[in-house]
């Protein structure tokens, strides 16, 4: 219920009751005066009529009676008259008692010694009487009495007309009242209020609003002009919050590290352009939603234990350096994080802020310096070996061959000779592919089809790897761009890679290469590959597949689990660096018992994507 609606029932219930008071007792008064009049006339037609009558019944003549009725001019169909015998019972009736044979005996004697008699008001036939009854005596003797009785419907038909007339003004009254209350109180109250309350709401939703003009120097009128006031200084206030609020978040956006800020309850309330950008994770995906639920790799990972920190007062801050994060579309990056307790006035925590610093690629290009050194050290031990051992091996070699031209076919030669030329020819082979790795040959480089290359590669292994019980799938791509590499030094990666597959699949399995195109929005895995349009080729097995402690050393010169004899340790060296040489990129995923997976990321030739 509104203001106006209230306020009108307040004054006009009041009123009204006030009203309707006085015209109850107005009302009674009329009916008392009316009926007291009724009364007196009834009364004084008693003892009119009680003068002849008595004279009547002392000449002992009751038929004069009618004719004392009849002179006195009373209307039998509002008036009645009875005559009692001193017994009280009735034997002359007239007018409202003609028709009543059966009137009741009355008692005369309480009335004998009251010579105004007993005035009442009774009901005859269902209808309201006035009556009166009088005690005739003659010289201390009773003769009888004398009873009048006039109708009460013409005063309550008079009575009735009054109180509709009276009704009737009353309605109108309070309807007129409750017109010109309402329309001045929505004039001086309800509809000021009302621009006020649209004020307040425009101010609420930030709307730039106006005065309120309101007339009069009354309590409504000076309400308006403190809200004016109070408009124009918080209109003021939120335009200085507005103006602080941007220029804050314009900061927050143009900052190049990565910003994140948190509530009490580590709901992301801020994220800025960086990390949209950098991860391609957009503001409105995450705003609202709990950090390690929208990111449940960072709590995998260990920052919640420090955010918790922050969020607890247990520590204001924390700094964690070189954290590696499996991001959602970029793969594996490595950030420096840097986190801060927000605080109140009051010093209570309202959250916390991390400042997030993405130091992949300056991680990477400190591996690949290192890499390159170690490859270099390696380049350079590897020649010296060789040209060390080169010599005396061909001595040995020659020897060993001279011996058996002088021993011939006709005799038997000594096993130890056999086994001295075949280890010559696998060192040679050796410092061979140490040679190559020190001084890898000049690449010729031309637009290749990587699809006819690889389909190339696997019919030449095919048949020698299905005789060991090995399925092979391809899954190649239509249309795949070509890229620019030297056809012999990618076939000798790739075939690296599927020899490696091959032997760790010894009791048979399930051998996967697939070609893909790899559009630049979607970033390789490698840490710090920049965005480039490319092709990924998947070398999958079901084999041993790599133990943990291995995975980072599979690329080290050398380094080879298959045993003594059985590898060099050279052939993923020498395809991660033709795959480098090429400017891409190798990965590998793999679980004891389940496989490997080896991921080789080219980029496509420019302009053909």
């Amino acid at each position: 219920m509104s203001l106006g609606a209230k306020l009108t029932l307040w004054l006009l219930v009041p009123l009204l009751g006030v009203l309707l008071v006085l015209a109850t007792l107005t009302m009674r008064r009329e009916r008392n005066t009316h009926y007291q009049r009724a009364a007196a006339e009834v009364e004084r037609i008693a003892n009119t009529l009680a003068i002849p009558v008595t004279e009547a019944l002392q000449r002992n003549e009751p038929a004069n009676l009618s004719e004392i009725v009849k002179r006195s001019g009373l209307e039998p169909g509002r008036f009645g008259l009875a005559v009692y015998d001193p017994a009280g019972n009735p034997f002359f009736t007239w007018g409202l008692f003609a028709a009543d044979r059966s009137l009741r005996r009355e008692d005369l004697r309480p009335i004998l010694d009251r010579p105004q008699g007993l005035g009442r008001q009774e009901e005859m036939a269902g209808a309201p009487v006035q009556s009166q009854i009088i005690g005739l005596t003659a010289g201390g003797k009773p003769l009888g009495g004398i009873k009048v009785t006039m109708s009460l419907r013409e005063i309550q038909a008079i009575l009735g007309r009054e109180r509709n007339a009276f009704l009737a003004t009353l309605a109108a009254v309070t309807l007129i009242l409750i017109v010109l209350v309402s329309v001045l109180i929505h004039r001086t109250v309800s509809q000021p209020l009302g621009q006020l309350t649209e004020r307040i709401s425009a101010l609420a939703n930030g709307k730039p609003i106006e005065d309120v003009a309101i007339s009069g120097r009354d309590e409504v009128a000076r309400l308006s002009q403190a809200f004016n006031a109070l408009g124009r200084s918080l209109e003021e206030t939120r335009r200085r919050l507005v103006e602080q609020a941007e220029h804050a978040g314009n900061v927050i956006q143009s900052i190049t590290d990565g910003i994140i800020g948190l509530d009490a309850d580590s709901r992301i309330r801020t994220w800025n352009r960086a990390m949209a950008d950098r991860y391609g994770v957009a503001e409105a995906d995450v705003l609202g939603r709990n950090l390690f639920e929208a990111f449940p790799a960072l709590a995998e990972e260990g920052l919640q234990p420090a955010v918790d920190g922050l969020l607890s007062g247990a520590q204001p801050t924390f700094l964690l350096r070189n954290f590696e994060h499996e991001t959602r579309k970029r793969g594996r990056v490595v950030l420096n994080f840097r986190g801060s307790s927000v605080r109140r006035a009051t010093g209570d925590i309202d959250g916390a802020v991390l400042a997030i610093e993405d130091v992949t690629d300056r991680v990477a290009l400190a591996q690949e310096v290192q890499q390159a050194e170690k490859l270099v050290v390696v380049g350079q031990l590897a020649a010296g070996i060789a040209h060390q051992i080169g010599t005396p091996l061909n001595v040995i070699s020659g020897s060993a061959e001279y011996l058996m031209m002088e021993w011939g076919n006709d005799k038997p030669r000594p096993r130890e000779l056999d086994i001295i030329i075949a280890q010559t020819d696998r060192i040679t082979k050796l410092i061979q592919q140490l040679l190559n790795f020190a001084r890898p040959a000049r690449m010729e480089l031309r637009s290749l089809d990587l699809r006819a290359l690889l389909e190339g590669l696997l019919s030449l292994t095919e048949h020698q790897i299905s005789k060991e019980g090995i399925s092979v799938k391809a899954d190649f791509e239509r249309e795949l761009p070509p890229i620019n590499g030297d056809a012999n030094q990618l076939e000798q990666a790739f075939l690296n890679i599927v020899i490696n597959a091959w032997h760790a699949m010894p009791e048979g399995g399930r051998l996967t290469v697939a070609a893909r195109a790899v559009p630049a929005a979607e970033r390789h895995r490698r840490i710090g590959r920049p965005a480039l349009p490319g092709v990924e080729v998947v070398i999958a097995d079901t084999g041993t597949g790599i133990a943990p402690e291995h995975m980072s050393k599979i690329f080290d010169p050398f380094f080879s689990t298959k045993g003594v004899g059985k590898g060099t340790g050279l052939g993923l060296a020498i395809s991660r660096r033709i795959i480098e040489d090429h400017h891409g990129g190798i990965d590998v995923d793999s679980a004891v018992g389940h496989g490997t997976t080896f991921s080789i990321w080219l980029p496509a030739e420019k302009g053909k994507t």
